[in-house]
């Protein structure tokens, strides 16, 4: 019989991989990580993990293990959550991974209408890349992703998806804000500011501006969209976007207002926009709630 306990700290190990780490977060003693990781390992009869220098490193039956494990402390910790729910309305922690775009007014405005309406459920955010957080989701260290990416199917499951097209994002006062829609020629007659290589959006528009023979040259290039976004505002300079990113935006002062303008071209209207979740976990009423305002808020901004 797996004791919760021993599955708790076997996950801490394998996510962290060593002893020590797992001792910090868990603020237990090594040898008694250690003990309950050998018993694991004497109850399945096989080794869960591979003893390297620099640390510990699941084995195939350690992967399939902690899979397992960490899908039940979740679905535990949902049913908590659950009765805890009965007691204080809708109490309980829900954590949203996302990518950076989405931290700088979506999704604060998002969770602080959720709070207005369950104020006894708490958030934790995290941004990081597509990949990143999708790694999060299988793993569990967070309960939601929002990311410009498909959701490989294998590795998490897809609660929402959307279209989420690359516009350009300008000052309302722009020559080009009066238009419906821009080209990439357009784009190059003016500044602009993009993200660095290896964002989804700044692939789809090298790969449209080298097959139109138009080139670019930023005069701002960053990995952090909200300063592109003010320095677009500010300099009259054109960056990058989703609408959706624009979303929330009131509070801001009229110097930092941005529009959105579709970009006549079919290849940038082809990116979307997953919500994602472990597999085969059941999601807490907290969480479920959150999910369906993120659901209700892209389809308002869309």
């Amino acid at each position: 019989m797996l004791h919760g306990i021993a599955l708790r700290y076997f996950v801490e190990v394998a996510r962290t991989g060593s002893l020590a780490a797992a001792s910090q977060t868990l603020h237990v003693a090594v040898s008694a990580i250690s003990r309950q990781i050998g018993k694991l390992e004497e109850d399945v009869g096989t080794p869960l993990f591979e003893r390297m220098p620099r640390g510990m490193v699941l084995t195939e039956s350690g992967e399939r293990l902690a899979a397992h494990a960490r899908r039940a402390l979740l679905e535990g910790d949902a049913v908590l959550a659950e009765i805890a729910a009965a007691k204080a309305l809708g109490r309980g922690i829900v954590r949203v991974g996302c990518t950076e775009g989405f931290t700088r007014s979506f999704l604060p405005s998002v969770l602080a209408r959720h709070h207005a309406a369950v104020p006894h459920v708490q958030f934790m955010l995290r941004a990081g890349t597509p990949a990143q957080v999708e790694h999060w989701v299988a793993a569990g260290e967070v309960d939601l992703g929002l990311a410009f990416s498909g959701g490989d199917p294998a590795k998490v499951r897809v609660e929402y998806t959307a279209r989420a097209s690359v516009c350009a994002l300008l000052n309302p006062a722009h020559p080009l804000a009066q238009r419906a829609s821009l080209t990439l020629a357009d784009l190059r007659d003016y500044p602009v500011a993009l993200l660095e290589r290896g964002n989804t959006a700044r692939q789809l528009l090298d790969e449209c501006c080298a097959r139109q023979g138009v080139q670019l040259a930023p005069i701002l290039t960053s990995n952090n969209s909200s300063a592109l976004h003010a320095f677009a505002a500010l300099a009259n300079a054109i960056t990058l976007g989703s609408r959706l990113s624009l979303a929330g935006l009131q509070h801001l002062s009229d110097d930092l207002a941005l529009v959105a303008r579709p970009i006549d071209e079919p290849e940038l209207s082809q990116r979307s926009l997953c919500i994602t979740t472990m597999r085969e976990r059941r999601l807490s009423s907290a969480i479920e709630s959150v999910l369906k305002a993120l659901i209700e808020a892209i389809e308002a901004a869309a």
